[in-house]
């Protein structure tokens, strides 16, 4: 296969992913919408469920689009349109057009959604490095990582420089954001796309079949399910780390550190995932990473103060990363080449229907009382573990022929 600038083709793919994860704005979010916006929590969250409805719109369609015009195709659009969407929101206050932005938002992150790893694992099938997939996808998460560890200190050190106005600056990171996102787009013209089967049923139709796929096929059920739910709720203190913070009265200018800081640790996690994951076995690693964050939301629901605030943000992050490549690894192993980007699309639409079903709920109970709010997502994260739990008899059948 051709080797673009003289790179690995996978290679260039965690160019792409450090690109489209460099969020400048990534610790200021909460503060963009209520400070910039004078959003309350139930406002800024009923927009993100806009986001969340529009990724439920358009996560089969774009799927098929993957599967049908090819995961570079997808990828590019993504860029352009994911890095439009974030300039509209350095420039405009009006609800609207933020409705707006969030959809054009959702339609370049479902672009993204499915496709990169779809393209990725072929890349590595196309080298015959099958066997190294956990290792290389964590290589993949990792470089997505670095991005955040960059843009996240650089944003709020900006952001709190008083260079420009507090508030200006808040829509400044937004824009630097989607210029960096839509710089990857560019990255993923230059990759080559291993040759594929066509699909040769109609799109829509393919795009169905394989999101019921998931369904069909007892044990891609469970890892599609165990992921998407636990995703799902430990993604909301990517949200509420920032509120930890700002409750805890920590400077502005040094908060992007801490999402550098528990990113740092996850990349170490990543690194390290697959000596993990043979000393203690997969159903155990998977049944710690999901239920130490319920744990931890509890803990910071009935302990204040600044210590059992950090022990959560950096404990429900860092294993929420950590978990994602074994379970992609799983499931990409009972998938067909010709819709694996399409049923992994189906994946992360489960999440995010999940996601999007809680927005309103965590929206209106954190403007009531965030204790309550985050002793509601331990509970319901235990209970996930509980039910959802990937045991040895669930690998076992994994493996057999």
């Amino acid at each position: 296969m051709k080797k673009p600038f003289g790179f690995e083709p996978h290679r260039l793919m965690y160019a792409f992913n450090f690109l489209k994860s460099l969020q400048f704005f990534g610790a200021l979010a909460v503060p963009f919408f209520l400070v910039r916006l004078g959003f309350s929590y139930t406002q800024m969250f009923l927009l993100e469920c806009v986001f969340g409805a529009g990724m439920f719109l358009f996560e089969i369609p774009t799927g098929v689009v993957a599967d049908r015009f090819g995961r570079k195709v997808s990828l590019c659009l993504g860029s352009f349109l994911f890095g439009g969407g974030f300039a509209l929101f350095a420039f405009t206050r009006s609800f609207p057009v933020l409705v707006a932005a969030e959809l054009i938002c959702a339609v370049g992150m479902t672009l993204f959604s499915g496709a990169d790893t779809a393209l990725f694992y072929e890349l590595i099938l196309s080298r015959g490095k099958e066997a190294d997939s956990s290792r290389l996808l964590s290589r993949y998460d990792a470089a997505g990582t670095l991005g955040m560890l960059i843009g996240f200190p650089a944003g709020t050190l900006f952001a709190g420089s008083n260079v420009v106005p507090f508030e200006e600056a808040l829509g400044l990171v937004f824009l630097a954001s989607g210029l960096a996102i839509f710089l990857s787009g560019f990255i993923a013209l230059a990759i080559p796309e291993p040759p594929r089967e066509k699909e040769s049923d109609h799109p829509l139709k393919a795009g169905l079949d394989g999101f019921k796929f998931i369904f069909r096929q007892k044990k891609l059920t469970r890892f599609s399910l165990n992921y998407a739910a636990i995703s799902s709720i430990t993604f909301f203190m990517f949200w509420f780390y920032q509120t930890l913070l700002m409750n805890n009265r920590f400077p502005v200018a040094f908060q992007g550190f801490v999402p550098a800081a528990f990113n740092l640790g996850a990349t170490a996690l990543l690194v390290f995932s697959e000596p993990i994951r043979k000393k203690f076995g997969t159903a155990n690693t998977l049944l710690v990473s999901s239920g130490v964050p319920g744990l931890l939301y509890l803990l910071v629901a009935f302990v204040p103060g600044i210590p059992a605030a950090m022990l959560a943000i950096f404990g429900v992050t860092m294993l929420k990363m950590f978990r994602r490549p074994m379970l992609s690894a799983l499931m990409n192993t009972h998938i067909e080449s010709r819709r694996r980007a399409t049923v992994l699309s189906g994946v992360s639409m489960i999440e995010r229907i999940l996601t999007t079903l809680l927005y309103p709920v965590v929206g209106l109970l954190s403007d009531f009382s965030l204790s309550a709010t985050f002793a509601l997502l331990g509970a319901i994260t235990l209970a996930f573990t509980l039910f959802l739990r990937v045991g040895e008899e669930h690998l076992a059948e994994a493996v057999s022929p």
